[in-house]
Order: structure tokens, then sequence, then C-alpha cells
């Protein structure tokens, strides 16, 4: 039923995918080796009937095969007759149909794998089809006499405007345009690529990559269309039988397909109209859902159940970032109450409207991407109510005076009052921007933490009285949490939640200062089905004695239960019946009490209005409230924690005021000096130049470094302008005396202040 017969398959896949012949096996394991699939020079051939990515049938000059498959159409008589068939032939025939298919995996696994190019973020790629013709741009003038170029044209790599005097556009006209700096990117390589592969030419190479291509949508489709008993079968072949590694392997080719043609299918007007696409989409959550099985069976020396294979992290597709925010977000509008298919469960899968859009498939998708889609979600919202009128606040930069003001400022507005930009500036100061909203969160959440302003009183001769600590910090964890000292500061709170929301509704990340479980608990106040209840591993991030002391009630075996732990105070949580006492068979519920009623009644007034103040800036978003989790939403507020890649750091980088001769050889040599520190030398490093040491929401290539030239001579030391990412770096007179600098100035810096 797909694009090619099964006759013009390589090696008879299709004739395996669909029976488990094992003769077609035998065929398939000879293409593996150099048989059939390739032509008289040796080159994989593709499946007849497979349209490149990038264009449709029309712009290729192709027609579509007659027998391209239908996702809307009910299955015919022979369609029934034959799954009729299917379940009528038992288990054990099932068994051994998912056994040859787990067998045709493992064989073209090694044709698969790292078959495809990855750009600089290693995300694949696949080269389009047509020749890309240079343009040029329209020249205008500004009302201010200056001349740019427009172009009307986003660059399908960067998903920059394009702003270049020349550009690329497609020659069969497609709608597929690169910038100059992309597309030259694109051909290093691509050309680096075909002479690491060893193809013959740019043809050959093309032939392969969509081959790749092809035989993972026709595994996709082929896998999906089958009973939910095989599909059940397959799914724990692949997670309990086979090996870890090959596991892993196979998931990520399947990623690197559906990264490779996402950007692509979202260029097309009708992006359901790619059934081939949904259905690799639908394999990848095959897997998904394999990867989350339960084991039921334990191996020698484990202790307990296996969790997932992989972590749920390594099925995130890159490559959405690529695509177009407000029409994925516009499109997900139209479904908003689609969730996460469960393709294991479904008793029949098949293509719907629902289901071909990325928004859909939550769990795949970059939270930057999710970020992005949000704050389009709100900006609408702003735009209906006609509230883009920004929140104008000058404030000083004393933190106490600062925090003052901002009360002030907040005080007595209602929440569609406040649910604007904010534009902060400083007093006494022209500076606006970018650098201004980021210094200003840094200052007033330093600020917040290490005092309530404006919750403290004074003595009647005016001298100020210490204010109330809002938040106690847990050196442990780096963490903070309610101080349950601080109930008269509802003001404070619900400021403070207020700038949260702001944090995210200006794109600005905020340190990673507060425990998971609060954005857990703001979920919950949101009323989101993504919440899930809180228990007592929750309770052991915030309060680990209490968390202990449960614990062990639990733990303890004996029937004297409600003896040796007594009252615990388990009446005050109003959760327990009267007169009802701790026993073996109602522990666990008691224990769920004091867990529910620690964070809710215990913590009310601290939480109730900094939930507030966050909702009153993002409780509208219908995105927010069904599409995040607490994992997510920590990402989406405070951005991303992982390893510092100064590799990549270097890729996203600019140099300003270095001769050529600088740029060769000096900067190089910065370059090595960062990649020899250490991890914590690293974080120093990024703290140095961002004041912030979480990796932003695309990776550590979007920090946006640069390296200004600050003079020569050994008697300097590096600074850095945190508001704009900008390292001043003088030039030394040898390697180790740069090294010896850079670590001097890091390790005198100032981070946020966490203890």
């Amino acid at each position: 039923e797909m694009a090619a017969v099964d006759g013009d398959v390589p090696g008879g896949v299709s004739n395996l995918l669909e029976t488990g012949d094992s003769t077609a096996f035998v065929a398939t394991a000879a293409a593996a080796t150099g048989g059939a699939g390739e032509d008289e020079a040796g080159t994989a051939q593709p499946m007849e009937g497979v349209t490149p990515p990038g264009c449709d049938s029309s712009c290729a000059g192709e027609e579509q095969p007659p027998e391209a498959m239908e996702t809307d159409e009910p299955p015919g008589a022979e369609e029934e007759e034959e799954e009729q068939q299917v379940e009528e032939e038992g288990d054990s025939e099932d068994g051994e149909d998912s056994a040859w298919v787990a067998v045709l995996l493992a064989a073209l696994l090694p044709l698969l794998s790292d078959a495809l190019p990855r750009d600089h973020s290693g995300v694949c790629i696949i080269p389009h089809p047509h020749e890309m013709e240079k343009q040029e741009a329209s020249i205008c003038i500004a009302g201010s006499g200056r001349t740019f170029f427009r172009t009307n044209k986003i660059c399908d790599n960067c998903g920059q405007r394009i702003q270049d005097r020349f550009f690329f556009h497609c020659s069969a006209n497609c709608d597929i345009d690169f910038c100059q700096e992309c597309y030259r990117k694109s051909q290093e390589l691509l050309a680096a690529f075909l002479e690491r592969s060893g193809d013959e030419d740019r043809s050959a190479m093309n032939s392969r990559l969509f081959w790749v291509i092809d035989v993972i949508e026709r595994v996709g489709y082929h896998v999906l269309r089958r009973s939910a008993v095989q599909r059940a079968r397959l799914a724990r072949e692949l997670a309990f039988e086979w090996p870890a590694s090959m596991f892993e392997r196979l998931v990520q080719v399947a990623i690197d397909v559906i990264n490779a043609k996402v950007v692509h299918v979202q260029d097309v007007k009708d992006i359901t109209s790619d059934s081939r696409f949904w259905y690799a989409v639908g394999w990848l959550q095959f897997l998904y859902s394999a990867n989350a099985l339960p084991c039921g069976t334990r191996r020698l020396g484990e202790q307990g159940s296996r969790g997932p294979r992989l972590e749920y992290e390594r099925f995130i597709l890159e490559g959405i970032n690529k695509c177009e925010p407000l029409s994925e977000f516009q499109r997900w509008r139209k479904h908003p109450s689609a969730q996460v298919p469960d393709v294991l469960a479904l008793e029949r899968f098949s293509l719907s409207a629902d289901f071909c859009s990325f928004l859909t498939h939550s769990n795949l998708v970059p939270v930057s991407f999710r970020r992005v889609c949000l704050l389009c979600d709100v900006w609408e919202q702003l735009q209906q109510a006609g509230r883009t009128h920004p929140l104008q606040l000058e404030v000083p930069r004393e933190p106490r005076a600062l925090l003052e003001a901002v009360l002030a400022a907040f005080r007595g507005l209602e929440d569609s009052e406040l649910r604007r930009p904010l534009r902060p500036t400083f007093a006494g100061e022209e500076a606006i921007g970018p650098g201004v909203m980021k210094e200003f969160f840094q200052v007033a959440l330093r600020s917040f933490l290490g005092g309530g302003g404006g919750c403290g009183g004074g003595d009647d001769d005016g001298t100020a009285q210490p204010a109330v600590r809002l938040f106690k910090c847990n050196g442990h964890r780096r963490t903070y949490w309610f101080d349950e000292e601080a109930s008269s500061s509802h003001d404070a709170f619900r400021a403070c939640g207020i700038l949260l929301g702001q944090a995210v509704l200006n794109n600005v990340l905020v340190p990673n200062i507060f425990p998971r479980v609060l954005y857990e608990m703001l979920l919950r106040d949101l009323e989101s089905p993504c919440a899930r209840p809180l228990g007592l591993q929750d309770l052991a991030v915030v309060s680990e004695d209490i968390a202990h002391s449960l614990q062990r009630v639990l733990d303890y075996p004996g029937e004297d239960i409600g003896r040796v732990f007594g009252d615990l105070g388990w009446s005050r949580t109003g959760r327990v019946p009267a007169g009802c006492h701790l026993t073996q068979a109602n522990k666990v519920d008691f224990v769920q009490a004091y867990v529910e009623w620690f964070f809710s009644d215990r913590i009310a007034c601290q939480f109730e209005p900094l939930s507030a103040g966050f909702r009153a800036i993002l409780g509208g978003s219908s995105l927010l409230r069904s599409m995040v989790d607490a994992v997510q939403l920590e990402k989406i507020v405070c951005g991303g924690a992982v390893p510092i890649d100064a590799a990549a750091i270097r890729h996203g980088a600019s140099h300003e005021g270095w001769t050529p001769e600088e740029q060769a050889e000096y900067l190089p040599m910065f370059w090595e000096v960062l990649a020899s520190f250490t991890e914590a030398e690293k974080v120093q490093f990024v703290v140095f130049v961002t004041a912030s040491d979480r990796v932003p929401l695309r990776g550590w290539q979007d920090l946006g470094l640069s390296v200004q030239k600050n003079g020569v001579g050994d008697d300097r030391l590096p600074t850095a302008y945190t508001c704009f990412c900008q390292l001043l770096l003088p030039r030394y007179t040898s390697r180790e005396r740069l090294r010896a600098s850079l670590l001097s100035a890091i390790a005198n810096s100032e981070g946020f202040g966490l203890r």
C-alpha cells in the first residue's frame, strides 16, 4: 500500500515486514552485503515512488503513484479478511512473526545508523533535491536615510529573517530559502560528508540518503498497521531482548530521519499530506512506548525491576527547533485536546489531523520550541485584549530600595493590568533593552532571596528593622524554599510570582533556585492534567527530616505502630477521620495525608500569593495548562542544566576588534585554553560572562558570546559585561599567561549569589 510495490523494494523489505517470510529475509541479508538494492556500480538505489523531502510531486515533475497510502479511508474487504486471519493464527505465530521483524531490523541497522549528515548542532539534515539559485534582495531606504535589504524571506535553516543583499532560493520554486551564511555552511557540511561517506558524487549520496529515509517510513507504516497484539509483542521483543546499545541505535536512526525531514515537511502548507513522515513519527512513538514498558522479570544481580531503558530526553527531536513556532501553535490550537498517542494501546492505528501536529507529540518536542509557542499563546491574548503597551518600571539599584519600588508598582494592580510586557529601567541611567531587562531580573530575584523588602518594620526613631526573610536556603541542594515565618508577606510573595511569569513573557531565563516541586504545585493550581500527585519523594527535597520520619512510619512492620510513633500531628492535616488511629492498614493514607497538608495548608500563606502572581501573567495560556509538565516548566523558566560544551559556545560566538592574524593564531589559542578547563572552571567562566550557569534553551551554541579585544598587556585581567554576554579579552604574550589571567578573573567573579 506504500508508494512503491513490493517488487521494487530492495531485498524484499516490504514482503518481510508484511509476512515475516524467511526467504525474503535471505534476500534482505543479501542486499545488506551488496546484493539487491544496488545498481551495477554498487550505488544504493532509492525505492521507486519516493518523493524527495522539501518538495511535492508536482514541483518534481512527477505524479504520485496510484498505490500511495490513504489515511482517511477505512480498510477494504481484503484488509479486513487478512486481519481476521491474523487474529485466528494464534499467539505463537504472532511471536514468531515479531521475531522475524526484529531480526530484519537488526540486519538493516548497520546500513541505517549514522547514515545522514549532521549540522554543527548535531541535528541530521538532508540536501534539498533541487539546485539553489543565488538571488538579490530589494534595496530600500528608511526614513532616516539608511539603506537596507528587504527579502520578505525566512531562512529555513536558522529561522531568522533574511536581511542579506544576496540569498539562495530553490530553482524549482519550492518554498525553500537560505541566507548566505547558512547556505555556505550547508555546502561545507555536505562536501565533508560526501568525502567521508565514500559516495561517488552528490547524486549517489542523495539516492542513498533518500533510501534510508524511505526504509524508516516503511518500517513505521508496516509496524503500526499490525494488530495491537502483534505490536505489543514486537515492543517487548525490542525492549527486553535486544541489547540496550542496539535499541538506542534504533531509536537514534528514527530520530535522525525525522530531524532531517521535519523542516521540509513544515514548509508544505498541508503538513498532513506527507503521510510517510507521520508514520515515521508514529514509529518513534512506538519505540518511546516500548522504552517505557515495565519489566516484570529480574535478571541475575538486579535488585528491582528495571525502569526505562533510555532516558526520555533521548527521544527529543531537536530538528523541530528549525520550524516556525507561530504556524505550529496556530495548527495545534485547532486540536487543543489532542493527547500524546500511546500507539501500543490503540486497537487500530490510523493517522488523523490531531496526530499530524508537532505539538501533539509533546513528549518529543524540545522545551525551547514549546517555550516560544507558549509566548505566541500569551502574546496573542495580549494583542486581543489590547494590552501590548508595556508596564514601565523605574527602580534604583540598591536591593532594598529596588524591592520597595517593585512592591509599590505592583500593589493594587489587577491581573489584567499586570498581564503586559514589563519594561524596567534603572533610575538615573539611560540604558534600555535586553541587557537591562536581564540585569533587572537578576538583581530583583537576588534581593528577594536576601530579604523581603518592605516586609520589615521600623523603630520610632526611624531606624530600619531587618527585613523578613521570604525564603530559606538549602545549602546541600542549593535551592530555596518558603520561610514559614514570613506569613504576613503577601505582597512580596505575589510580586515574586509576577516576576517569574514576567521573566517567561519577556524571554529571560532566571537562575534555577527553586526545587521542581514548586513547578509541580504551580501546575496543580492551573488545574493542568500534567500535574502529578505529590509524594514523599517531593517532601524529601524541601524537608529531609520530616520525610525521613514519615519513611520510618512506612517501613515499620510491627502491629504496635500506633503506640511506637504516637501522634505525629495527623489530626491537624484535616484529612484523617476523627478518632482514627495509625495502623498497618492505613499508614500509607496517613503519610499521604500529611504530605498533602504540608504542600497546601502549611505553606498556604506563602505559596498562594506567589501562585496568584504567576497566574496573573501566564494563567491564560491554554498550552501551559494542558501540555507542559513540571520538568518542562522548570526548563521554560530556568533553561536546562547540561555539561558546558566549549566547542558549541565557540561555534555560536562572534569576535570583535581582532586583526586577521589574531583571529588565525591568538583566538584559537583562547578557545583551546577554555576547552582545557575542568568542568567546574567552565561553569565559573559561563557565570563570569553571563551571571548564570544555565544552558540556553536551544543549546550552548546559542549562548551568543562576543569576544572583544581589550588592549595588549600581561598586567590586564579579562572583564565581562554579563548583560550582553561580552568578554573583554586582552592579548597576552603566552598561552600560560592567558590561562592564568582567565582563571584569576573567573575565580574572583560573583555569580548569582547562591550559598
